[in-house]
């Protein structure tokens, strides 16, 4: 049972799961152009309470389906697929991801919110043309389920201002507490500085990005509930689709669905399931971007 939904509301939660959908040609060519024109030339680039993030992990854009004729459309495409929903808690956006995300699940902040799917729309995957070897991304979804609050689901647990940053090779490195890594590049000269292994470039732009980092809590909490018996991870899984994630991270999860992306497709499954993207970087891809939302079958 969920220590976090109340009974009632879990159990209109479980009347709508159902298996991971995936249906290709959900939005055609010039759709997906129109769409990612639209947002990334906004003027304020964000619509609504949620305001543009750029990091060097990540880019996410907001947008309300409301403000555009095209994005009504679009909504009414993705209602004939998963019937009507709501989004309450996390607005409408697309994100570009450079690094893969890790292990979590989208189950939000609410405990009232009937909680209902993960819609995800890939838009655009961006490859390493310098190399010979290219593959599609993937999105992982387990059959392990989550009845909690929004989380990153890690052993590496910490106060919520985690970040992942690059490292003076160029390198995504995961910083437990960017509040400690402020405070120890404070008094630094200009030039390499090296915490917990790693060594990182330090400058005045360097230290104004991580004072930006520093005053942003993560949306997701980091916990390791997520283990419940000690059932290792198939080590074969993990080389070929999570090597970008602590093994150890991985106890008690088993996959369901492994969904490559397909630019156009409308990929759904229910917001209670783990998830996590595959280690594109693996396969020579350098960023991917879709169109995510967090839907509800209640407003709140």
């Amino acid at each position: 049972m969920s220590d976090f939904f109340s009974e009632n509301v879990l159990k209109e939660i479980k009347k709508t799961e159902s298996e991971v959908l995936k249906k290709k040609n959900f939005l055609a060519v010039n759709e997906i152009k129109e769409l990612l024109e639209y947002l990334r030339s906004m003027k304020n680039k964000s619509v609504g309470k949620s305001k543009l993030v750029v990091r060097e992990e990540s880019t996410k854009i907001f947008f309300d389906f409301n403000q555009s004729d095209f994005l009504k459309k679009i909504k009414i495409k993705i209602e004939e697929h998963i019937g009507k929903f709501f989004v309450n808690d996390f607005q409408p956006h697309i994100i570009t991801t450079r690094y893969p995300l890790r292990l979590h699940v989208d189950t939000g902040k609410n405990p009232n919110d009937v909680i209902y799917k993960n819609v995800v729309v890939p838009l655009e995957i961006t490859y390493d043309l310098k190399k010979d070897f290219h593959k599609p991304p993937n999105t992982v979804i387990f059959k392990n389920r989550w009845y909690n609050r929004s989380a990153l689901l890690t052993k590496q647990t910490s106060n919520n201002y985690d970040f992942i940053i690059k490292d003076i090779n160029n390198k995504f490195v995961d910083i437990i507490n960017i509040l400690d890594f402020k405070e120890k590049i404070q008094n630094v000269s200009n030039g390499p500085f090296s915490y917990d292994g790693k060594k990182f470039l330090v400058n005045n732009k360097f230290k104004e990005y991580i004072d930006s980092l520093s005053k942003t809590k993560r949306y997701n909490a980091r916990t390791d509930k997520h283990i419940v018996n000690n059932k290792d991870f198939n080590k074969n899984d993990y080389e070929k689709y999570m090597s970008h994630q602590p093994y150890e991270d991985c106890k008690s999860l088993e996959i369901d669905k492994v969904v490559s992306w397909v630019t156009g497709s409308l990929m759904t499954w229910d917001r209670t399931r783990i998830h996590c993207s595959d280690n594109f970087l693996k396969n020579n891809v350098m960023s991917k971007t879709c169109m995510a939302l967090f839907t509800s079958k209640n407003k709140t």
